[in-house]
């Protein structure tokens, strides 16, 4: 893919946590992406499930819990209504 050596590697000292970045062909690219990463994972290592990508992924599932719960409200509705219209199939005027 690159004809230069541009992978970033970083290691978080204190944690020992490394993060590898080769996503782009810019050295400066990989480094900002890298350095996102480690803060990522520092974050997630530190406040658990408080942080930032955790509560980005509840909020996620929130989302598709109500939009479950609206589609089942949804369909149930019409099965009523479809059973409404087979007892009581409407008259032509």
């Amino acid at each position: 893919m690159n004809k230069r050596v541009n992978c970033c590697l970083l290691k978080h000292k204190p944690t020992g946590i490394i993060v590898k970045c080769h996503e782009s062909r810019l050295l400066q690219d990989n480094r900002k992406l890298a350095r996102q990463l480690l803060i990522e994972k520092l974050d997630d290592l530190i406040n658990g499930d408080m942080s930032v990508r955790a509560q980005k992924e509840r909020l996620l599932h929130k989302k598709s819990d109500n939009a479950r719960l609206k589609a089942a409200k949804h369909s149930e509705l019409k099965k009523q209504y479809q059973e409404l219209l087979l007892q009581d199939p409407p008259q032509a005027t």
